[in-house]
């Protein structure tokens, strides 16, 4: 019965000791997508940092009229060209969420495109004055 006993804790020891190695074989795989995938996330970051600063520069009155929404033009071509390669990581296979009355009550700052809850009356990320 010892005999037993002691077979079974081997197995199970031996079991756990290897399982964190096949997980780590399988993480491999996904590891150049997920590693792209946070490339574009920062890419993404610092194109909205970019737009936040143009804006503040034309608010100060460092920047004219015509250098304004020429940046601001490029900055939202190189988002949406971002957002195309953040889309194209998107894992196909998993079926949206329903939207729920809490996620259709999200609107969007029109500055910098954060998402904000119906209640916010200011963008958490630029402290623009939400419509």
């Amino acid at each position: 019965m010892i005999e037993i006993i002691g077979i079974a804790l081997v197995m199970l020891t031996a079991v756990l000791v290897s399982y964190p190695l096949w997980q780590k074989a399988q993480r491999k795989v996904s590891f150049a997508l997920n590693h792209q995938s946070e490339e574009w996330q920062a890419r993404k970051a610092e194109i909205y940092a970019a737009i936040r600063d143009i804006e503040l520069d034309y608010r100060m009155g460092k920047l004219s009229a015509e250098d304004y929404n020429a940046l601001r033009d490029q900055y939202k071509n190189e988002a949406i060209q971002v957002m195309k390669q953040l889309d194209q990581f998107a894992p196909a296979g998993k079926p949206q969420k329903p939207q729920s009355s809490r996620s259709a009550a999200k609107r969007f700052c029109h500055q910098c495109g954060q998402s904000a809850v119906s209640a916010d009356q200011f963008c958490s990320a630029c402290g623009a004055r939400l419509a």
